[in-house]
């Protein structure tokens, strides 16, 4: 498993030894979309290529993207958690923004 930190383009994963998982902040990462974030920090865990994952044999990027967004009248959505198994991880994402992956679940 790499230990490193990514930064590339406002991305920013980092490895976090105590709880054994790559984590990145969605709300750092500007205007891109939350399954974006999940890829590249999926691509940042395992070091694997674009071209080898595909988000949509996991989850529909579309509803990922949703989730967390603000309810059709404008309230925000207030907690929770979405967890699944992405190319070979298991990815937790919350509704803070934090984007956890563990490449060896």
């Amino acid at each position: 498993m790499p230990e490193f930190s990514s930064t590339d383009g406002g991305r920013n994963t980092e490895y976090d030894p105590d709880r054994g998982v790559y984590v990145a902040d969605h709300r750092e990462t500007g205007n891109e979309e939350l399954s974006v974030t999940v890829v590249h920090a999926v691509l940042d865990a395992t070091g694997t290529e674009p071209t080898d994952v595909n988000l949509n044999d996991a989850i529909r990027p579309d509803a990922l993207n949703r989730l967390f967004g603000p309810r059709h009248d404008g309230v925000p959505r207030d907690g929770g958690t979405v967890t699944f198994d992405f190319a070979g991880c298991r990815v937790a994402v919350d509704a803070g923004g934090e984007v956890r992956v563990d490449p060896d679940p």
